[in-house]
Parts: C-alpha cells; structure tokens; sequence
C-alpha cells in the first residue's frame, strides 16, 4: 500500500511535470484582436477642414453671381453647422477600438527566462465587414451616403463611399506560469500596426460648379486618412482550461517608437488585447 507521503508527493510531482510541460508547451490560437485608435488630434481637427471646405464653396457661389446679402445668410448656416459638429466632435471618445480577425503561433523555447516566442497577427477590412453585415441580413448601403442639395437653383448630388483596412503584426517573447487548468502569460515584444481609410467621393454638379466643388472637397484631405505605429509593448495573458485547449484574454500596453501620420493626425492607441481559443501541442 502506498503510504499518504508517496501519494502526496506523486500527485505534487505530477501537477509539477505537467506545469512545466504547459509552460514549453508551443501552439496557435484563433480569436480577435483589439487593437485602439488614437483620435484625439483628428477630432480637433474637424473645424479647420470644415471651415475650409465652406469657404471654397462660399467662393464658388460667388463666382456663380449669388449676391452678397444671400452669400451672407449662407455663410452663417455654415457657421452653425460648423458649431455643431465641432461640439459634436469634441464630445466623442478620443480612444476608439477596432476588433480584428486574428491568430497567432507559439515556439517553444525552454530558456530560463523565456518559455517561448509569440508571433501573432490580425486583418481587417471593408469588405470583410460588409461580407459579415450581409450574411447576418443587415446589409451596408452602395454607396454609404447619397444625399442631393440646390447649388445656385439647380439639383445637385454628392455621393460618399468609405474603403479602410487595418491589419497588426507583433512578436513577442513569454514567460510562463502554468497551473494545470490555468496560466498567467507575461510577455515583452515589438507590434506594428497600419490602417488606412479611402474615401471615394462622387458628384454630379451643374456646369460651372465642378472646380467648386472639388476644391471644397480637397480641403477635407479625404486622401491623409491613414496611421502606421511600431510600438514597444508589454502584456499579460490569462489562460482557463485543459493544458491543450483554453479560453485566452489577453492586454496590452505599448509605447510608440515611430509613427507615421496624415492630415488627419490619425494614431495608434497605446492599448491593444485580445481573446480567443488557444490550442497546445
């Protein structure tokens, strides 16, 4: 008969051994990544594009021979909105996240310090989201605005189309705690993350407004949508399940080494995450 010490000191030797195996363990896993956006610059400047693309257009009514007194009038509608949406702006939040599909592979790497290195990833884009709108029977209008307005007495329209695409890439090297059915993950990496947004306007104007209208939209630098950070981070992960296939959710902190930007002033947040399913092997 095996005595209570042997016993006790079996199951502890094997909850060590599987521990340990966990902690070397390598494997992928599916899930989302969250990565943020830094909109803090681009809402501030929301007035001065606005107030730039009514003035090109106050000019071209001008240029049209609308008198002054209704030149007037114009002017102070624009200002309102502008008002208006400038409040509006300045209300919202300055941190936005974007889900993304994503997945990622771990190698073992039995060291003293690192269990592993992590390489992971995550995509995103317009037609994705209009592919999964579509099937879940709500789909997003072709183009995404239409509106019509009287330029000078005559109909006009403007049609507005929005294409974006981010995508994230990340190593990262972990330390492992494994406790059977669970694990605390710390991890140090480098990420990089890019996303850009087209905006593909269309208008039919009567003659003569065509100039206008393309100056009043060119002070809008629909073109400048666009934000690319390489970041150095940290994280923790949190891990519950079998040692083979677990539930992850997993945080993110980094700071940026480069940053490229547009007009816009459109930036990587510091916070990125993700959870998901993790299978190892």
């Amino acid at each position: 008969m095996i005595s209570r010490r042997a016993a006790v000191a079996t199951v502890a030797l094997l909850v060590l051994s599987l521990g340990t195996a966990g902690a070397w363990a390598g494997g992928f896993d599916l899930g989302c990544e969250i990565v943020t956006l830094d909109v803090a610059g681009t809402l501030s400047r929301v007035p001065a594009a606005l107030e730039g693309g009514a003035d090109r257009l106050l000019e071209a009514l001008a240029d049209q021979g609308l008198p002054p007194s209704e030149l007037v009038e114009i002017e102070s509608q624009f200002d309102l909105a502008i008002a208006d949406a400038s409040t509006a702006a300045a209300a919202l939040p300055t941190l936005l996240p974007l889900p993304l599909l994503g997945g990622g592979v771990e190698m073992a790497l039995p060291l003293l310090v690192v269990d592993g290195i992590r390489l992971s990833g995550g995509y995103l884009d317009s037609a994705l989201v209009r592919a999964i709108a579509g099937a879940s029977g709500v789909p997003i209008p072709d183009p995404l605005i239409e509106a019509e307005f009287d330029l000078g007495g005559e109909a006009a329209e403007l049609g507005l189309d929005v294409e974006f695409s981010v995508w994230t890439a990340s190593v990262d090297a972990v330390k492992r705690f494994d406790l059977l059915i669970a694990a605390l993950d710390l991890s140090a990496g480098l990420a990089y993350t890019s996303g850009a947004v087209t905006v593909d306007a269309t208008r039919d104007v009567p003659a003569g407004w065509g100039e206008g209208v393309d100056a009043a939209l060119a002070e809008l630098h629909l073109d400048q949508l666009r934000w690319s950070t390489l970041a150095a981070r940290v994280g923790a992960r949190i891990e519950l399940g079998v040692p083979f296939l677990r539930l992850y959710a997993e945080v993110h902190f980094g700071e940026p080494i480069v940053e490229w930007v547009g007009w816009w002033d459109l930036r990587g947040g510091g916070w990125s995450g993700s959870v998901g399913v993790v299978i190892r092997f």
